[in-house]
């Protein structure tokens, strides 16, 4: 859109001094911020409203903010590095991914004052990658031994089960049913869960050539450990979109509680912010019904993506009402999915 530099500037000013007050911004508000006269100003005003960037409630009132009067206020932020920016404080003494999760959901919340989902990768579409083993020396049950079973992720988080596997199966049967089982997960899409029925009788003709009772064992760690990595979705601070009710009109704040119930709905908006994050390089930003449901026209999100060895592995986001801070919001975003990406590559 062609602006002229006065009309960005008050167009700029009008959208900070509403964010900052929740009134409705007039031609006298802004004159301590703008070098021109109050007739100007005002001509200025009623421009801005006629290519739709500002509105006014009623007649005689000042000026508020459309979404694309939001849209273009977010954009100019997004055009530089926030003055906000800061390493963002992960939390301490977290013994793996999901308290490490749990953890920034909980400090996003407590900086922003915002609704803080921190969705990790399983939900996101994570499936089973491969499987490894290791023969621990010197452990044996009467006949048996235990085979430890290494599940990894195409996100490239892992766990390990230990197996019982009768005495008389070599290492070499092991190798060999092992490198077949990798060889059929590498022809199709094995989601966490859902190695059963079909998929169980198909993995079972793949290695019909290897004893039963070892291949059952493997398939039932195989799917224990798949559903082990799901990280799950992460929420935190219901109390304190309920402190904004003055910003939320009574349908939207339903539309985030029933978003938050449906469980569908949320993985849906999670997973299209994180493609969005993926494809543009960093910070998005939806602004009411861009989020592509409808009935959260007054929520805006504010989300990034965040990776594990340089593959994107999970998505932070903040929801609030569309008057929020958005530079502060943009930094805690930024800075939470920087400091999660240092986390995950240091320790796991």
């Amino acid at each position: 859109m062609n602006l002229s530099e006065r009309q960005r500037e008050i167009l700029l000013k009008t959208l900070e001094l509403y964010i900052s007050t929740g009134t409705p911004v007039g031609s006298a508000a802004l004159a301590d911020f703008v070098e021109a006269s109050g007739s100007t100003v005002r001509a200025e005003l009623s421009a801005l409203e006629s290519v739709g960037l500002l509105t006014h409630p009623h007649t005689s009132s000042g000026r508020v903010p459309t979404d694309a009067g939001y849209r273009f206020y977010v954009d100019s932020l997004m055009g530089g590095r926030s003055q906000l920016d800061a390493l963002f404080d992960t939390p301490e003494g977290y013994g793996n991914v999901d308290e490490l999760l749990q953890g920034v959901s909980e400090g996003m919340s407590e900086v922003s004052r915002l609704l803080a989902v921190v969705a990790g990768p399983s939900v996101l579409g994570d499936s089973v990658a491969r499987v490894d083993y290791l023969l621990p020396r010197g452990v044996r049950t009467e006949e048996r031994r235990e085979l430890l079973l290494v599940v990894t992720m195409t996100s490239g988080a892992s766990s390990t089960a230990r197996v019982p596997v009768p005495d008389q199966v070599g290492e070499t049967e092991l190798r060999e049913l092992v490198d077949a089982l990798n060889t059929w997960i590498g022809d199709r899409s094995v989601e966490p869960g859902r190695i059963s029925d079909g998929l169980v009788r198909d993995a079972r003709r793949a290695l019909s050539d290897y004893n039963p009772y070892v291949v059952g064992a493997v398939l039932e760690a195989v799917e224990v450990l798949g559903r082990a990595t799901d990280r799950g979705v992460f929420v935190q601070g219901g109390s304190a979109l309920l402190a904004r009710l003055d910003d939320l009109d009574p349908s939207s704040l339903s539309a985030v509680v029933e978003i938050f119930e449906r469980r569908r709905w949320l993985l849906h908006l999670m997973g299209d912010a994180l493609q969005r994050s993926v494809s543009q390089d960093g910070v998005v930003v939806s602004i009411g019904a861009e989020s592509g449901f409808d009935n959260l026209s007054g929520t805006s999100l504010v989300a990034a993506a965040y990776n594990h060895r340089e593959r994107p592995y999970g998505v932070v986001s903040l929801i609030g009402p569309k008057r929020m801070d958005y530079d502060s919001a943009i930094s805690t975003v930024r800075s939470a999915a920087d400091a999660l990406t240092y986390c995950l590559n240091s320790r796991f």
